[in-house]
C-alpha cells in the first residue's frame, strides 16, 4: 500500500490538507519526492527505505486571492505555521515541511505564479497544468489522493533541471525511473506499446531501458498535446543532452505522438 511508505506525520498532514482543500473545492495532486516514492511503491521491492517528511503539492487555483484563502484556512486549523519569507511554504506541527505550488488560472503569461505576500515571491510552474489530467488516485491512509504519474515526474524534473542545472538529483531520479519503469509497467507496455518493443533488438543489453525511455516519451507527448511551446522546450532540453542513451529515445517518443 502507498500509505506504508508515508510517515505517520505526513499522513496526518495530508488528511488535514485534504479536508481543508476539499471544503474550498480546490483540486490538488502530489508531486516531488513523495509522489515518486508512492508511484514506485506499486512494486514493494522498489519502495524507499527512508520516509520523507518534505511534501510538495500542486494546487489548481484561479487567482492569487484564492491562494491566500487556502493558506489562511490551513493556518486556522492550528496545525500549520507559515514560513517567514517563502509564501508557498508551511510547516505541519513542526514535523512536516509542505510546499504549495499554485498553477492554473493564477499563472501569468510566462507560466509563472507571482505572490505578493508576505513579500514578492515568484515560482515557475510550467508542466503542472499539463500533468494534472494524468494524475493517478492512490489510497493513502484513510484518504484517496491524486499523485503525479512517473512520466509526469520525468517531465517536471526535466524542466526543473533545465531551470537549475545544478540540481543533478533530478537527472539521477529520471535515470532511476527509466531503470525500473519496465518492471513497474510491463503489462501496460505489452498491451499499449507493443510496437515500441519492435523498434529495438532484444540482443541489445539496454533493450528494456530503450523501450522504457521511448514509452515515457510517448506518454509525455500525450500530456503535451495541447501545449506546443512547452513541447518544443522539452524536445530542446532532450536534444541538447549529449550523454546517456535515454534522451534521444524520450525525444523520439514525443515525436511519435506528433508526427
Amino acid at each position: 500500500m502507498a500509505s506504508d511508505i508515508v510517515s505517520g506525520a505526513a499522513l496526518e498532514m495530508l488528511a488535514a490538507l485534504e479536508e481543508v482543500l476539499r471544503k474550498l473545492e480546490i483540486d490538488f495532486y502530489l508531486v516531488g519526492a513523495l509522489a515518486r516514492d508512492i508511484a514506485l511503491s506499486a512494486n514493494p521491492n522498489l519502495a524507499p527505505q527512508r520516509k520523507t517528511n518534505d511534501v510538495d503539492v500542486a494546487i489548481l487555483l484561479a487567482s492569487e486571492q484564492q491562494f491566500y484563502q487556502a493558506k489562511q484556512a490551513l493556518l486556522e486549523t492550528g496545525h500549520f505555521t507559515a514560513h517567514e519569507t517563502e509564501s508557498i511554504k508551511l510547516f505541519y506541527k513542526h514535523a512536516v515541511e509542505l510546499d504549495l505550488l499554485p498553477f492554473g488560472g493564477i499563472e501569468n503569461e510566462y507560466r509563472e505564479t507571482q505572490l505578493e505576500q508576505p513579500r514578492l515571491f515568484v515560482i515557475d510552474v510550467p508542466g503542472f497544468k499539463e500533468v494534472f489530467p494524468e494524475a493517478k488516485n492512490y489510497s493513502i491512509g484513510e484518504n484517496t489522493l491524486m499523485v503525479c504519474p512517473l512520466e509526469g515526474l520525468v517531465l517536471l524534473k526535466l524542466i526543473a533541471n533545465d531551470d537549475k542545472p545544478g540540481r543533478t538529483k533530478d537527472i539521477t531520479d529520471i535515470v532511476h525511473i527509466i531503470s525500473v519503469y519496465f518492471e513497474l509497467k510491463d503489462m501496460e507496455i505489452y498491451e499499449e506499446y507493443i510496437d515500441v518493443m519492435e523498434f529495438y533488438s532484444t540482443d541489445d543489453t539496454d533493450y528494456l531501458l530503450l523501450v522504457s525511455a521511448r514509452v515515457i516519451g510517448r506518454r509525455m507527448g500525450d500530456m503535451l498535446s495541447n501545449s506546443e511551446q512547452l513541447r518544443e522546450r522539452i524536445l530542446s532540453i532532450l536534444d541538447r543532452k549529449t550523454t546517456g542513451l535515454y534522451w534521444p529515445e524520450m525525444a523520439a517518443g514525443i515525436r511519435d505522438v506528433h508526427q
